[in-house]
């Protein structure tokens, strides 16, 4: 369990301040993806072989694919303001949907990386893509291991002292 964290700008002496801030970062990493898939449905460029878009249609598939992950990021953003608010009232019930989430981002992630490298390995940034895309995959999983941390702060918090009277 960690006692500590970091966040992307600050250092946090415990997990509760590291825990906002993990859920600020993943606010602010889904608001700017729902932008830009915003922006690549209204016919924006995803041309570049990396960007999650890429191989998709603008009339058929890109409309199912970007509507997926704006409403996969939606929930995300509820599920970082349900852990706020469970991180500030110290309840369980409310952190478990995000770290259930992240988890699915992270798989989705290392799917798409490895997605990008088998599909393009004869380019040589398909490499450095995927190496970039696991490092934000590990950043990712570094940010649930801190929340992770904060839940069981909670959990011990609340463990009932359950004695056994014979």
């Amino acid at each position: 369990m960690m006692k500590n964290c970091w966040s992307p700008w600050y250092y946090y002496d415990n997990t509760k301040g590291g825990s906002k801030a993990c859920a600020a970062t993943t606010i602010f990493f889904s608001t700017f993806s729902i932008i830009y898939i915003w922006h690549c449905l209204s016919g924006g460029d995803s041309s570049q072989f990396f960007l999650p878009l890429f191989e998709t249609d603008v009339d058929t598939t890109m409309r199912g694919a970007g509507g997926f992950m704006i409403v996969f990021y939606v929930c995300y953003i509820v599920v970082s303001m349900l852990m706020f608010e469970g991180v500030n009232r110290e309840h369980r019930g409310l952190i478990l949907p995000w770290l259930t989430q992240n988890m699915l981002y992270i798989l989705m992630i290392i799917a798409f990386a490895l997605w990008l490298q088998a599909s393009y390995y004869h380019y040589l940034l398909s490499v450095l893509w995927t190496f970039l895309y696991l490092l934000f995959a590990a950043a990712h999983i570094y940010m649930y291991r801190c929340v992770k941390s904060q839940y069981e702060v909670i959990k011990q918090g609340q463990a009932p002292n359950i004695v056994q009277l014979f």
